[in-house]
């Protein structure tokens, strides 16, 4: 199931064609999610070993990552025309 997945997504026309027609977009947003995914990784393995917040320089460097991450994709979105509602979303939803 897992193997097919990007497989099947293909098959949607509409999709298809979006990815066909502008494939750079895809690429910056995918490595953007991806980079927030390790990083959230990262901030998990260190908040478990008992690291603190305030004082480790790897937890505050990532978590400043990750705003910058946010803050670059709300701006990509507003430039490629999207209507943001509420931009605190964006994080919760590049980890889904």
């Amino acid at each position: 199931m897992m193997d097919e997945g990007p497989i099947i997504i293909l098959r949607l026309p509409k999709i298809q064609q979006a990815i066909i027609a502008h494939p750079e977009p895809l690429r910056w947003y995918s490595s953007r999610k991806i980079e927030m995914e390790i990083l959230e990784l990262i901030l998990m393995n260190r908040v478990t070993l008992g690291m603190d917040r305030q004082t480790d320089v790897i937890l505050q460097e990532s978590m400043k990552r990750q705003e910058e991450i946010c803050l670059e994709v709300t701006q990509m979105m507003i430039r490629e025309g999207s209507r943001l509602n509420y931009i605190i979303n964006i994080w919760p939803h590049m980890l889904m």
